[in-house]
């Protein structure tokens, strides 16, 4: 039997589990408290994985029983998909932000150190700098920018493999979209197991959500920057955390906006937009796919609300068949592929 540590660091939480072969034996969200979160993201790691270690001890788990550690990936250079074992390089990278500051870096750094502490070998699946966009995507009209592949990949990947795997396919096999819809939403083309075009979720472009704006025409944006008075980092932050459904609401439960649907029109009428904004998005990627969809998948938290989906389906129910997988699959995935690398069963890539 394979016992694999589960490590899937967020902002405000510390996601652990202990999978034994495929099946989950504890999960734990550890929530942390202000003070450890106003610490700089070196400085938290220390402090949560000693909490990460306390919480094991105290359900009688002991780091000296695990075979592997499956962590969640952070922001690397821009990579292919797969499974890569975390080491020195991959680990400076996250530590020193190269590629950015961002919680899930934690993950990584935090399995590293653990792994060298036991011995143990150390892995993260399907990062979310996955980038198999096709050249021709990467262009915006300004030649020193670039469109960047950022976007929720281990969760689109997983239920990806899921539905061909369902289908009793491969997901090289296979054309789907897949809508991730959370806090951030991400609509990509999956070809043959490679996802050729997808919106840059960190920041917002595609469709707006529940915290971020989407795209936005570039005269409206440039003089709401002015007429604001805001730097470069507070338009980051405000087109990340405080636009979007959140902008027009001042809330982010979307149960409890979709159960005012049908008795306030200006409710109705933004969730009508976003599902507009969600629809184009699909449409365009099932245009660059020339219709030669299998599936459209819808998944995240918001995939729970079946009115919602409907709302969308009307629009693309042409282009492919739905199917949903509700909620993330991040854990068990990296928990899988995990497992698949420590028994050598798959390919592990070298992060240089």
């Amino acid at each position: 039997m394979t016992q694999i540590l589960v490590l899937n660091l967020g902002s405000t939480s510390s996601k652990i589990a202990i999978y034994q072969d495929n099946e989950c034996l504890f999960e734990e969200c550890i929530v942390h408290d202000m003070f450890l979160l106003s610490q700089p993201l070196a400085q938290q790691a220390p402090l949560r994985q000693k909490c990460i270690e306390q919480t094991l001890e105290q359900h009688q788990i002991y780091l000296t029983a695990i075979n592997a550690i499956a962590c969640r990936g952070g922001l690397l250079k821009p990579i292919v998909g797969g499974t890569y074992a975390v080491n020195d390089k991959m680990y400076t990278d996250l530590e020193n932000g190269r590629y950015g500051l961002h919680a899930s870096n934690l993950s990584g750094m935090i399995g590293y150190q653990l792994g060298k502490l036991y011995k143990i070998p150390v892995y993260t699946t399907d990062p979310v700098v996955i980038d198999e966009l096709i050249d021709e995507v990467r262009y915006t009209g300004l030649p020193d920018v670039s469109r960047k592949s950022i976007f929720h990949a281990l969760n689109h990947k997983a239920v990806a493999r899921c539905y061909a795997k369902n289908s009793h396919k491969n997901y090289e096999d296979v054309n789907v979209i897949v809508a991730h819809m959370g806090g951030g939403i991400s609509i990509a083309a999956h070809r043959q197991g490679r996802v050729i075009d997808v919106n840059e979720a960190l920041y917002g472009e595609g469709p707006m959500a529940l915290t971020r704006a989407g795209s936005i025409p570039n005269d409206l944006l440039l003089q709401f920057a002015q007429d604001s008075n805001y730097t470069v980092t507070d338009m980051k932050d405000y087109l990340t955390r405080q636009s979007g459904i959140k902008a027009y609401t001042g809330t982010t439960d979307f149960k409890a906006l979709m159960n005012q649907y049908n008795t306030d029109s200006t409710i109705k009428q933004l969730i009508d937009a976003l599902a507009i904004q969600i629809a184009k998005a699909i449409g365009e990627r099932a245009a660059l796919l020339k219709g030669q969809v299998d599936q459209i998948i819808f998944t995240g938290g918001i995939s729970y609300n079946q009115q919602f989906i409907s709302l969308i389906q009307d629009y693309i129910e042409w282009i492919a068949p739905i199917t949903i997988y509700a909620g993330e699959y991040e854990m068990t995935t990296l928990a899988e592929q995990a497992y698949l690398a420590y028994h050598q069963q798959i390919s592990i890539n070298t992060y240089r």
